[in-house]
């Protein structure tokens, strides 16, 4: 995606792998596939957005739902 020239550069956290199963890396690669101008990384940052957006209860029903898939 094109980096908007007005934003504030963010800060670099060393995360140097995700380990995905193989629901999550599909759904991750259709993800991909939806639009070449995404990221792995721009995709992860949206579903961080996402998650923070959410109320805690939707936050947690999420994340317990991904824990044991």
């Amino acid at each position: 995606m094109k980096k908007d020239p007005d934003r504030k550069k963010g800060r670099t956290s060393p995360v140097t792998a995700v380990r995905h199963d193989e629901h999550s890396a599909l759904r991750l690669d259709e993800i991909l596939t939806d639009n070449p101008l995404y990221s792995p990384s721009s995709v992860l940052r949206g579903a961080i957005l996402a998650l923070y957006e959410m109320s805690r209860e939707q936050r947690m029903a999420i994340i317990v739902k991904a824990a044991t898939h």
